[in-house]
Protein backbone atom coordinates (compact mmCIF):
# COMPACT_ATOMS: atom_id res chain seq x y z
CA UNK A 1 0.00 0.00 0.00
CA UNK A 2 3.02 2.31 0.14
CA UNK A 3 2.74 2.61 -3.66
CA UNK A 4 -0.66 4.34 -3.61
CA UNK A 5 -0.05 7.80 -2.11
CA UNK A 6 -2.67 9.42 -4.36
CA UNK A 7 -5.35 7.03 -3.07
CA UNK A 8 -4.39 7.93 0.51
CA UNK A 9 -4.55 11.63 -0.43
CA UNK A 10 -8.01 11.15 -1.98
CA UNK A 11 -9.25 9.48 1.21
CA UNK A 12 -7.93 12.35 3.37
CA UNK A 13 -9.45 14.96 1.08
CA UNK A 14 -12.83 13.22 1.13
CA UNK A 15 -12.65 13.07 4.94
CA UNK A 16 -11.94 16.81 4.95
CA UNK A 17 -14.88 17.68 2.69
CA UNK A 18 -17.32 15.14 4.17
CA UNK A 19 -16.14 14.38 7.73
CA UNK A 20 -17.74 11.36 9.40
CA UNK A 21 -18.22 13.02 12.77
CA UNK A 22 -19.07 16.66 13.42
CA UNK A 23 -16.53 17.04 16.22
CA UNK A 24 -15.03 15.76 19.46
CA UNK A 25 -15.92 16.39 23.06
CA UNK A 26 -13.71 15.96 26.11
CA UNK A 27 -14.07 16.56 29.83
CA UNK A 28 -11.07 18.40 31.24
CA UNK A 29 -9.35 16.48 34.01
CA UNK A 30 -7.61 19.59 35.39
CA UNK A 31 -8.03 23.37 35.33
CA UNK A 32 -6.82 24.75 32.01
CA UNK A 33 -6.41 28.01 30.15
CA UNK A 34 -7.82 27.86 26.60
CA UNK A 35 -7.31 30.93 24.39
CA UNK A 36 -6.94 33.09 27.49
CA UNK A 37 -10.05 31.72 29.26
CA UNK A 38 -9.77 29.93 32.59
CA UNK A 39 -11.69 26.64 32.21
CA UNK A 40 -12.27 24.57 35.39
CA UNK A 41 -11.73 20.80 35.61
CA UNK A 42 -14.77 18.72 34.77
CA UNK A 43 -15.94 21.09 32.02
CA UNK A 44 -16.96 19.50 28.73
CA UNK A 45 -15.04 21.10 25.87
CA UNK A 46 -16.43 20.54 22.38
CA UNK A 47 -14.35 20.92 19.25
CA UNK A 48 -16.42 21.28 16.07
CA UNK A 49 -13.98 21.87 13.19
CA UNK A 50 -16.53 21.95 10.31
CA UNK A 51 -15.99 25.63 9.53
CA UNK A 52 -12.20 25.22 9.74
CA UNK A 53 -12.23 22.33 7.25
CA UNK A 54 -13.88 24.55 4.64
CA UNK A 55 -11.91 27.70 5.48
CA UNK A 56 -9.67 29.36 2.87
CA UNK A 57 -7.41 30.44 5.73
CA UNK A 58 -6.49 26.85 6.54
CA UNK A 59 -7.13 25.13 3.19
CA UNK A 60 -6.43 27.20 0.06
CA UNK A 61 -9.10 26.48 -2.59
CA UNK A 62 -11.15 24.82 0.17
CA UNK A 63 -14.28 24.33 -1.96
CA UNK A 64 -12.38 22.20 -4.48
CA UNK A 65 -11.54 18.49 -4.20
CA UNK A 66 -7.74 18.65 -4.42
CA UNK A 67 -6.00 15.52 -3.08
CA UNK A 68 -2.65 17.04 -4.08
CA UNK A 69 -2.73 19.10 -0.88
CA UNK A 70 -1.95 15.91 1.08
CA UNK A 71 1.01 14.76 -1.05
CA UNK A 72 4.31 15.77 0.51
CA UNK A 73 6.39 16.32 -2.62
CA UNK A 74 3.77 17.28 -5.19
CA UNK A 75 5.35 18.21 -8.53
CA UNK A 76 4.15 20.72 -11.07
CA UNK A 77 3.84 20.14 -14.84
CA UNK A 78 7.59 20.85 -15.29
CA UNK A 79 8.55 18.12 -12.83
CA UNK A 80 9.72 20.65 -10.25
CA UNK A 81 8.99 20.19 -6.54
CA UNK A 82 7.69 23.59 -5.40
CA UNK A 83 6.46 24.18 -1.89
CA UNK A 84 2.93 22.78 -1.90
CA UNK A 85 0.77 25.93 -1.83
CA UNK A 86 -2.27 23.81 -1.00
CA UNK A 87 -0.61 22.33 2.08
CA UNK A 88 -2.37 22.48 5.43
CA UNK A 89 -1.26 25.54 7.39
CA UNK A 90 -1.93 24.10 10.86
CA UNK A 91 -1.66 20.32 11.43
CA UNK A 92 -4.22 20.41 14.26
CA UNK A 93 -7.06 21.61 12.02
CA UNK A 94 -7.55 18.19 10.40
CA UNK A 95 -7.62 15.37 12.97
CA UNK A 96 -10.40 12.96 11.94
CA UNK A 97 -9.27 10.36 14.49
CA UNK A 98 -8.20 12.73 17.25
CA UNK A 99 -4.70 13.18 18.63
CA UNK A 100 -2.58 12.07 21.55
CA UNK A 101 -3.63 9.65 24.29
CA UNK A 102 -7.33 9.89 23.37
CA UNK A 103 -6.78 9.22 19.67
CA UNK A 104 -8.95 6.49 18.13
CA UNK A 105 -7.21 3.17 18.81
CA UNK A 106 -8.48 1.76 15.51
CA UNK A 107 -7.03 4.52 13.29
CA UNK A 108 -4.39 2.35 11.63
CA UNK A 109 -6.82 -0.50 11.02
CA UNK A 110 -9.43 1.88 9.57
CA UNK A 111 -6.83 3.51 7.30
CA UNK A 112 -5.62 0.12 6.09
CA UNK A 113 -9.15 -1.25 5.52
CA UNK A 114 -10.20 1.89 3.62
CA UNK A 115 -7.11 1.80 1.41
CA UNK A 116 -7.33 -1.94 0.69
CA UNK A 117 -11.09 -1.92 0.15
CA UNK A 118 -11.11 1.07 -2.18
CA UNK A 119 -8.06 -0.18 -4.11
CA UNK A 120 -9.73 -3.56 -4.69
CA UNK A 121 -13.03 -1.94 -5.72
CA UNK A 122 -11.32 0.37 -8.21
CA UNK A 123 -9.11 -2.41 -9.55
CA UNK A 124 -12.00 -4.85 -10.10
CA UNK A 125 -15.03 -2.71 -10.95
CA UNK A 126 -16.15 0.31 -12.93
CA UNK A 127 -17.72 2.64 -10.35
CA UNK A 128 -20.17 5.46 -11.02
CA UNK A 129 -22.22 7.72 -8.79
CA UNK A 130 -25.20 9.04 -10.71
CA UNK A 131 -26.78 11.13 -7.96
CA UNK A 132 -26.44 14.81 -7.00
CA UNK A 133 -23.81 15.51 -4.35
CA UNK A 134 -25.56 18.59 -2.91
CA UNK A 135 -26.95 17.74 0.52
CA UNK A 136 -25.52 14.24 0.18
CA UNK A 137 -25.37 13.79 3.96
CA UNK A 138 -27.51 14.52 7.00
CA UNK A 139 -26.02 14.99 10.43
CA UNK A 140 -27.01 12.90 13.43
CA UNK A 141 -23.82 13.13 15.55
CA UNK A 142 -22.25 11.33 12.61
CA UNK A 143 -22.87 12.18 8.99
CA UNK A 144 -25.25 9.71 7.31
CA UNK A 145 -26.06 9.35 3.60
CA UNK A 146 -29.13 11.27 2.50
CA UNK A 147 -29.77 9.28 -0.69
Amino acid sequence: MKNVPYLRACIKESQRIYPLVIGNGRFLNRDSVLSGYQVPAGTCVSMVPLSLLSSEEHFPKAAEFLPERWIRNATDSNGQCPANDLKLKNPFVFLPFGFGPRMCVGKRIVDMELELGIARLIRNFSIEFNHPTENAFRSSLINLPNS
